[in-house]
């Protein structure tokens, strides 16, 4: 079966049905024009097919990764399917493919099916990037290194060390000037 190809939206695309609110609660809108009316009363809103899974209504997925929504409740007749990204249109049709996810396309998708007899909408789904798990560690105090640690005898043959090679490098400066001071005066 062939996917219906994604073209640019319509001038005018279907409109969304939305009664005008003045409150938006989970379990009771307010109408501004009609009243108040229970939210969702009589079923469940569809839930989209999606690729990546979405667990409880939110994908997590990284930058560049392509994300597939898909409309999956039969209407009769056919209907047409608008996909909105926060509230603003973002494609048409029953799949919309989101090819090398970016930082503009993360947010909430919705799915708005029309036809002559009823529109339905979809469930909310939010695509967002996943949040890093790091278990937080206790502190603890830093004790230094034994074995970076110098005491007796290999301190002392350290300094020794460090003292003769001073003294080569301070002669070595000394007879490179006195050479280079008798070779000029001749």
């Amino acid at each position: 079966m062939r996917a219906k190809p994604q073209g640019l939206l319509p001038r005018n695309p279907v409109p969304l049905w939305s009664p005008p609110t003045t409150t938006i609660d989970p379990v009771l809108e307010k109408d501004a024009t009609r009243g108040d009316f229970p939210a969702n009363s009589n079923f469940p809103l569809p839930q989209l097919k999606t690729f990546p899974g979405a667990f409880q209504g939110v994908i997590q997925t990284e930058l560049n990764y392509s994300v597939i929504l898909q409309w999956m409740v039969i209407m009769n007749p056919e209907p047409v399917v608008s996909w909105t990204l926060n509230g603003v249109p973002c494609g048409i049709g029953e799949r919309l493919f989101i090819r090398r996810l970016s930082m503009e396309q993360l947010g909430t998708y919705m799915c708005t099916a029309t036809n002559s007899k009823e529109q339905l909408v979809s469930a909310p789904v939010t695509i967002s990037l996943p949040k890093a798990i790091v278990q937080p560690t206790e502190p603890e105090p830093m004790e230094p290194d034994p074995t970076l640690s110098l005491s007796g005898g290999a301190a002392i043959s350290l300094i020794v060390a460090g003292i003769l090679g001073a003294g080569v490098l301070i002669g070595g400066l000394c007879f490179t000037i006195i050479r280079s001071l008798t070779i000029s005066s001749c």
